[in-house]
């Protein structure tokens, strides 16, 4: 291969600098441009920067989708929870002074908690005599403790 003469503009501090670190400026450069243009033996060429680049930003977009996605999964999961301790207060509230369901309440809770009335019932009635202490206004924690001891 040819070679040809070309002229560089270069900061005359980094040119000092250059001059005493790299004693072959012209081969130092010319190596660089071989590696950039993916010329040099074994080496990925620095020119795909922009396409590595492009990926990183299109992947960067898709983590950021990803977080929203379980960010609003999350929201979602809450707002159900919510929506069941709801209806399980609702129900709860009602039942305690007179130890009978209302049966409006007890169908909405039996549709939102996913569960039988006849368990429903006897959920109500063990949290009514049990010693057991739980908090009543969740349901996750309600069904928890009358899992573990419903049978004590």
């Amino acid at each position: 291969m040819s070679k040809k003469r070309l002229e560089l503009s270069i900061e005359k501090d980094i040119l000092e600098k250059a001059k005493k670190h790299i004693p072959n400026l012209s081969g130092f450069v010319e190596e660089c441009l071989k590696h950039y243009f993916g010329y040099a033996d074994g080496i990925f060429p620095i020119g795909n920067v922009n396409e590595i680049t492009d990926k990183i930003g299109r992947l960067q977009v898709e983590l950021f989708l990803i977080n929203q996605n379980y960010d609003a999964e999350e929201s979602r999961k809450n707002a159900e929870n919510e929506e069941r301790d709801k209806a399980w207060r609702f129900l709860w509230n009602d039942f305690r002074p007179s130890l009978i369901p209302d049966e409006t309440l007890l169908e909405k809770a039996i549709e939102v908690l996913g569960i039988n009335g006849e368990e429903l019932e006897d959920i109500l009635d063990w949290v009514y005599i049990t010693d057991v202490k739980v908090d009543t206004n969740s349901w996750q924690e309600v069904l928890k403790a009358y899992t573990e001891n419903k049978d004590e």
